[in-house]
């Protein structure tokens, strides 16, 4: 473009006025700060595989499953909610060994 003399080489570029559908790292940056430690891990557990929630949306239920699974386990694992064998936290703990208490036994 050229006015009084002076040649303006215009490109197009970002603008408010031009924005295009690719995010931008600040735009990604604000996305994942407002998620919660879980929702991040989830995102990146999914962008890390080229997958997104529409995509996982479209899979059988078997691979979708699937996948939840390993989200979930996932979070636990990074949050520290798993005990040392592999379990979360909150699983109820294996009864006791030796003799059955009888549920009619009075002190």
């Amino acid at each position: 473009m050229e006015s009084n003399g002076v040649v303006l080489d215009q490109k197009p570029n970002r603008t408010a006025l031009t924005k295009d559908d690719t995010p931008d790292a600040a735009d990604e940056f604000l996305k994942v700060s407002n998620m919660t430690p879980a929702e991040r891990i989830r995102y990146f557990f999914l962008k890390d595989r080229e997958l997104n929630e529409d995509k996982l949306a479209a899979m059988s239920d078997k691979d979708r499953e699937a996948i939840e699974q390993q989200i979930k386990d996932l979070i636990l694992q990074q949050l520290g909610l798993e005990n040392e064998d592999g379990k979360p936290d909150d699983a109820p703990a294996p009864a006791p060994e030796g003799d059955p208490v009888p549920l009619d036994a009075t002190p």
